[in-house]
């Protein structure tokens, strides 16, 4: 019988030596050598991870933290190094979202004769 589980970790190795795991590595290494970016960074992550858990407690942003996420935004915008993390972060969730709809494709496909 097949362990699912040492397939998985194989596909957590084999990611690893894609070019879209290697071209975020880069960009992470980019960010933790630039102290402004990674300040930046810092800031962003503070703030967003601070709007998520008012969202999710159902509450909305003051006016005040409206204007910090806005002007935060421009000047994640501007920086270079980020913006080639952001880029690189989301070629390499298009490869995740790719591999995840082939790995359920046999559980779609079992629903088939369900929904025609």
């Amino acid at each position: 019988m097949i362990n699912i589980y040492d397939s998985a970790n194989q596909l957590a190795t084999d990611l690893q030596q894609i070019d879209e795991y290697k071209a975020l590595e880069k960009a992470i290494k980019g960010i933790k050598d630039n102290p402004t970016s990674l300040a930046l960074f810092k800031k962003m992550d503070e703030l967003q991870s601070k709007i998520v858990s008012a969202q999710q407690a159902g509450k909305t942003l003051s006016d005040e933290e409206q204007k910090e996420y806005q002007k935060l935004s421009e000047e994640v915008q501007k920086d270079a190094g980020i913006v080639q993390l952001l880029q690189a972060e989301q070629g390499l969730y298009k490869t995740i979202d790719d591999v995840q709809k082939a790995i359920t494709k046999p559980i779609n496909d079992l629903y088939d004769g369900l929904r025609n």
